[in-house]
């Protein structure tokens, strides 16, 4: 059995979506169409890059596991995300 697996931390949704909620809205978008590496609590963005890979690259330069951060696509201003 691959114990790797098992080393994959628990991210507590409500935690993170109220601390990512509180970030100032111009950090926010100064990664609008971007990828960005966060805070497995939602309280800073990490790394960031034009692509998934650009960002998980940037993570791993700063000595980050990609698999110890929320990763997810910040879309352009009034961008509708349905």
């Amino acid at each position: 059995m691959n114990d790797r697996a098992l080393d994959i931390p628990w991210v507590d949704s409500n935690l993170f979506w109220e601390n990512f909620g509180k970030l100032p809205e111009e950090e926010y978008w100064k990664f609008a169409e971007q990828f960005v590496g966060v805070s497995l609590d939602g309280t800073r963005i990490l790394a960031s890059g034009v692509d998934e890979q650009e960002m998980e690259a940037r993570l791993r330069e700063m000595g980050i596991d990609p698999s110890r951060v929320v990763g997810m696509y910040i879309p352009p201003p009034g961008a509708s995300i349905l």
